[in-house]
C-alpha cells in the first residue's frame, strides 16, 4: 500500500468537492472515520462535498481515503480538509506483485516457444536476439542462458556455446540439460571444469 500526501491551493469558490477517478474504474472508495474503521462511501468516478466527509468522517484533521480493487495494490491517499477549492484524485492502482510475476511468466513461456519457432526454421540471429532482450529482463532464469548455448552450438561457436552453458548451470545447477552440455563440450575439447563444478 502505497502512502500519498497532496497539497491542494485554495480557490475562492463555495462548497469544495472532492472528486475521485481511478484507473482502472470502479474500483471501491473508502474512508478512514473518527474511530479509526474503514468505511465504504462508493465507487470511482466519486464526487462528494468535503464539509460532508469531514463532518462525517474528518474530526479535526485530514480526510484519509482508499481507492481499492481486487487484484490490485490499494491507493492510500490523506487529503486535508478545505472549505473552499475543490480536490481531484486520480487513483493509477498498480497490479499486485503475485498477478505481476504471473503475468510476467506469462510473457517469457510466449516468448520462448517463439525462439524455438525461430530456432526450427533456422532463424538464429533473430532468435539470438530476442534471448537478449529477455535475458534483460529475465536475467535468473536459466532457460535463456541455455537456449543462446543451443544456437552457438548450432552456429558452431563452441566457445561461447560453452560459457552460455556453463552460466545457465550456475544459476541453477538443477537444470541438467545445460550440465549434460557443458561436460560434453568441455570434454570435447579437453577443457578443465571451472573450479567448484563437478
Amino acid at each position: 500500500m502505497k502512502l500519498f500526501i497532496i497539497f491542494i491551493t485554495t480557490l475562492n469558490t463555495f462548497a469544495a468537492t472532492i472528486s475521485i477517478n481511478s484507473n482502472p474504474s470502479e474500483c471501491d472508495v473508502y474512508v478512514v472515520d473518527k474511530n479509526g474503521k474503514k468505511v465504504s462511501i462508493g465507487q470511482t468516478p466519486y464526487k462528494a462535498e468535503m464539509e460532508t466527509l469531514q463532518s462525517n468522517y474528518g474530526s479535526d484533521g485530514p480526510i484519509q481515503v482508499e481507492v481499492f480493487k481486487p487484484g490490485f495494490e490499494a491507493y492510500s491517499i490523506s487529503v486535508p480538509f478545505l472549505k473552499k477549492g475543490d480536490v481531484d484524485i486520480n487513483a493509477n492502482l498498480k497490479v499486485e506483485k503475485n498477478i505481476r510475476l504471473a503475468q510476467d511468466f506469462d510473457f517469457l513461456v510466449a516468448d520462448l516457444f517463439d525462439v524455438l519457432r525461430l530456432m526450427r526454421g533456422k532463424n538464429l540471429e533473430l532468435a539470438f536476439k530476442k534471448l537478449e532482450k529477455l535475458e534483460a529482463k529475465f536475467p535468473h532464469f536459466s532457460i535463456i542462458h541455455e537456449m543462446k548455448g543451443s544456437i552457438s552450438y548450432m552456429k558452431k561457436d563452441f566457445k561461447n556455446s560453452l560459457s552460455f552453458y556453463r552460466k545457465a548451470f550456475g544459476i541453477n545447477p538443477k537444470n541438467m540439460e545445460a550440465y549434460r552440455m557443458k561436460k560434453y563440450l568441455e570434454k570435447k575439447f579437453n577443457i578443465a571444469s571451472n573450479k567448484g563444478e563437478n
